[in-house]
């Protein structure tokens, strides 16, 4: 026999909602009291260590993309000295054309 109700914890607010599969309708039943905040102490270490983490996470992306950047000007700048220092790949002027 399927099951006619069933119940989940709502990700937002912590409420264990009720959905009832016959009539479609949903409703919460009481709140869950695993979730609770803790005081603010609490609230603001947890903010300060994420923001820790965050924060060196960014930093070590513009890091990396600093060192990619200069690999790539590194790169077009031996690209440009090689197209120097070969004359046959000199473009053509556009009066030579005729």
């Amino acid at each position: 026999m399927p099951k006619e109700v069933f119940q989940f914890p709502c990700p937002c607010c912590g409420k264990m909602v009720e959905v009832d599969t016959r009539s479609g309708k949903a409703r919460a039943v009481k709140p869950e009291e695993a979730r609770s905040l803790g005081n603010l102490d609490d609230l603001l270490a947890s903010h300060r260590r994420e923001s820790d983490r965050l924060g060196g996470t960014f930093e070590a992306a513009k890091g990396a993309q600093k060192r990619a950047a200069e690999t790539l000007d590194e790169a077009l700048r031996r690209a440009k000295e090689e197209a120097k220092k070969d004359p046959k790949d000199k473009p053509r002027s556009p009066f030579d054309l005729d």
